[in-house]
């Protein structure tokens, strides 16, 4: 099918697994951002961001703005097939010329573009977003799920026109495992919503939180095992759990044989303004995850005035190259009972300054921008 010049330039995010919707708020405004971003620097065509997205039929709510677009086309499905005939529906319904296509993974998001392109007959640049560091050997050792998707992410990798990731010890690894041309990728962050003020207390709270998806690639077993570690030192900590994932029942049922359920204070998944507020109950904040592109959470916690305890990984260390010294410890499960209650109440007793969370927030301003101009590049860079 061939575009004429009176249809309106878009790029387009599909999203068949209807993340964006089952994230709430504050990724729907997140996107925001990106559309305003990109409508104010594609200055004389002034390109529209229009997110294609499943979720329930209960939900009713598509965002229609002159830059922005999220619409609901379909049921969550991870049918490719027919979520990109839908899309190839709605693109032609309304008069839009796709000049690249956002996938939000290597596998069903990124071949379900490739289907939509075919189904529209037209060659449109696809920019894959790696958010995990699926390059890490200890992502692969994870699960045999991981593995395989591992070998269909090269082949995705390879065939994008531009590569979106978030950490720049992520980008290096991308690099050498997949032998990509480091020209092709953009490191840009997700941006976080930043509060006015610091939430730390001059006293800290004797707690450890554990803050993300309860999933078994996350660690959650080895926070059991420190927990206990500490216990057998330190039986007047507390711990404050916030989220949700397959692994929920299993880990709080192992954490209540650890130490008493009076002392375990679960929230379950909360929003962005209600872990705000829980920033205060927090003394310390621990991540086990073998594998980190970036580390969202961790950024967040230094924010709020909060140290971090984390095992090394990729957003570990380029966190400990901003971050001010002792506030972000390394965490190494090797040591005895004994050095990780030294770790955990030197960590207790670190006061997080200003100079990190000022130069985050000048940084995470113009992530927006960056990302936006990726998109731009992409588009100009395919069309040599």
């Amino acid at each position: 099918m061939k575009m004429n010049d009176s249809e309106v330039p878009i790029i387009l995010a599909l999203d068949p697994k209807g993340i964006i919707f089952n994230e709430g708020l504050d990724t729907i405004n997140r996107h925001y951002l990106y559309a305003k971003s990109l409508y104010s620097i594609s200055r004389a065509s002034k390109t529209k961001y229009v997110i294609l997205s499943s979720n329930k039929k209960t939900w009713k709510h598509n965002l229609k703005s002159n830059f922005y677009q999220l619409i609901r086309i379909s049921n969550p499905t991870l049918n490719i097939f027919l979520f990109a005939r839908y899309a190839k529906k709605y693109v032609q319904k309304n008069g839009f010329r796709v000049d690249l296509i956002v996938a939000g993974d290597c596998w069903e998001n990124f071949w379900c573009a490739v289907l939509l392109s075919k189904l529209l007959q037209k060659r449109i640049p696809i920019q894959v977003q790696v958010h995990g560091d699926i390059a890490d050997p200890a992502w692969r050792k994870i699960n045999f799920k991981n593995r395989i998707r591992f070998f269909a992410a090269k082949q995705a990798l390879l065939k994008a026109a531009t590569i979106r990731c978030v950490g720049n010890k992520q980008k290096l690894k991308l690099i050498t495992t997949f032998r990509i041309n480091h020209k092709k990728i953009y490191v840009v962050p997700v941006p976080i919503k930043v509060s006015i003020t610091s939430l730390r207390r001059e006293n800290s709270p004797r707690s450890i939180g554990f803050i993300g998806r309860i999933h078994e690639d996350r660690g959650i077993w080895n926070f059991i095992e420190l927990v206990k570690n500490l216990d057998k030192r330190d039986t007047n900590f507390k711990l404050l759990i916030a989220g949700d994932g397959p692994a929920r029942d299993k880990f709080l049922y192992k954490l209540e044989k650890v130490i008493p359920k009076n002392r375990i204070r679960y929230l379950g998944r909360i929003s962005q303004d209600k872990l705000k507020n829980s920033w205060k109950s927090i003394g310390v904040l621990v991540s086990m995850a073998p594998v980190e592109s970036y580390g969202r959470v961790l950024r967040e916690s230094l924010l709020a005035g909060v140290p971090v305890w984390a095992t090394a990984s990729s957003g570990v260390v380029d966190l400990l190259a901003s971050a001010e010294p002792g506030t972000v410890k390394i965490l190494d499960l090797e040591k005895d009972e004994s050095k990780l209650r030294e770790d955990f109440e030197s960590l207790l007793k670190v006061k997080v300054g200003p100079k990190f969370r000022d130069k985050f927030i000048k940084e995470n301003n113009s992530y927006a921008d960056k990302l936006a101009k990726s998109w731009i590049d992409s588009i100009e860079n395919f069309k040599k």
